[in-house]
């Protein structure tokens, strides 16, 4: 164990696309230094956009669009990036590590056992975060509070409270960050390690049951696409864990094989 606890937070962001208002987007990529020729043609590119309504056959007329970034588009979650550029300085005014992508923002903080400071230094960061974000709607009730306790952590309460919101530490969270669909507060992976066996049992089961139907090849196919795909994805964070936590992996692939 660590002789630091550490406090993983994972905001979650409502319909960010959609709210991306598109003169402030444009003036910061005037400020990241975009101009001329390549600024005219994002201002090209975002201009024009409308929408309609279709109901039993009646249309709306045409409603223009002064925000959001195509959904699905290749230039979406990087426009949606340098819209957030200046979120980073707000984190960082409190010496938060964070990580970014699109909308997936995580802050990373650590502290000793016996700060008592750490809730009030999180409160602080999350509303300056949020009174960042008034037009992007950070979603207090679905963002996570992942604690990692020290060795001998006392166990401090770092319940924040925060416009009429509740955040309270989860046993597990989900961290899209690492591709990981949930990580616990012991870093055992375990609930990991459960989603996956499931899910390639299920596969297998599936897989085998059509194998006579099947060319070897195909059926070799099919076990590395869907089975050892999910085996490999992010394996590199069990490595130290105890045989008996990745045992069931090791099955898994041996069925496999």
């Amino acid at each position: 164990m660590s002789q630091v606890s550490s406090v993983l937070i994972l905001l979650d962001l409502s319909a960010v696309f959609d709210t991306v208002n598109h003169k402030t987007l444009l003036f910061a990529l005037r400020n990241l230094g975009i101009r001329g020729a390549s600024w005219e043609w994002f201002a090209f590119y975002l201009d024009g956009h409308s929408y309609q309504i279709t109901w039993r056959g009646w249309t709306s007329a045409p409603c223009r669009l002064s925000t959001s970034v195509p959904q699905g588009s290749v230039l979406g979650p990087l426009l949606f990036s340098l819209y957030t550029h200046s979120l980073g300085k707000v984190i960082s005014s409190h010496v938060f590590p964070d990580r970014c992508y699109a909308d997936d923002t995580q802050l990373i903080f650590s502290f000793s056992p016996s700060d008592n400071t750490a809730a009030a230094q999180i409160s602080a960061c999350l509303v300056d975060i949020s009174s960042w974000m008034m037009a992007i709607q950070l979603n207090l009730r679905k963002t996570e509070l992942l604690v990692i306790p020290g060795d001998s952590s006392p166990g401090q309460d770092l319940a924040i409270s925060l416009n009429n919101s509740l955040i309270c530490p989860s046993a597990t969270a989900r961290n899209l960050g690492v591709d990981c669909p949930t990580m616990d507060n012991q870093l055992s992976f375990s609930s990991h390690v459960t989603n996956v066996l499931r899910s390639c049992q299920f596969l297998l089961y599936n897989i085998r049951r059509i194998q006579p139907f099947l060319s070897t090849q195909a059926a070799q196919v099919f076990v590395q696409s869907l089975v050892i795909s999910r085996l490999d994805s992010c394996s590199s964070l069990l490595a130290g864990l105890p045989l008996n936590a990745i045992h069931p992996l090791q099955m898994i692939q041996n069925a496999a094989v």
